[in-house]
């Protein structure tokens, strides 16, 4: 499965309200052109999605926050997942595209083959849904959103992608238009 098969499989889980941090690169522009707008995107800003995405949920507690950000951004933020672990708001849920590449950057390995996601999450105390090869079909990749998204605590749901470094359209507008346009959602 590629990532932006994955995203755009995502839209029909989302509600109006759900409030959207995608990583800035590849993922960013997938949401962007597959998600409903407005969402927070990313630009410059390695490792910063689960930390923004954690102010959200803390502050909207009543709406669901999905942040989706690729292996590279998570590996680069984990100092963040202390304090979600810490906090664990049940309204915030992250999935990580797994392609193993920094594909923005130019297609460069990052070390993710060598991390045990599950280990890791649960050091954090975050319930962790998926692992490196359980979700290959259509089937399970919305069993998967299903449960994610009906969870009642913080949940983070892993899943293995193809190297996709596609040239979608980027996100036309500069980060003080984007932050206007979600302060406007929420």
């Amino acid at each position: 499965m590629r990532g932006k098969e994955v995203i755009a499989s995502l839209k029909e889980f989302i509600s109006d309200d759900t409030l959207i941090v995608s990583s800035n690169g590849n993922v960013s522009r997938q949401a962007y052109n597959f998600l409903p707008q407005p969402q927070v995107y990313l630009r410059g800003s390695m490792g910063l999605p689960m930390s923004i995405g954690l102010g959200l949920a803390l502050a909207q507690p009543e709406k669901q926050v999905l942040v989706i950000t690729g292996d590279g951004n998570f590996l680069m933020g984990l100092s963040s997942m202390t304090t979600i672990g810490n906090y664990k708001p049940p309204n915030l849920k992250i999935i990580i595209l797994d392609n193993a590449i920094y594909a923005t950057t130019g297609g460069q390995e990052t070390v993710s083959s060598t991390v045990d996601y599950l280990k890791l999450l649960e050091g954090f105390g975050i319930q962790h849904y998926g692992s490196l090869n359980s979700i290959k079909s259509p089937s399970k990749l919305l069993e998967a959103f299903e449960i994610l998204l009906t969870s009642k605590q913080t949940t983070v749901l892993h899943i293995n992608v193809e190297e996709d470094i596609e040239n979608l359209e980027n996100i036309p507008w500069q980060p003080k238009e984007i932050k206007n346009k979600f302060m406007e959602k929420i």
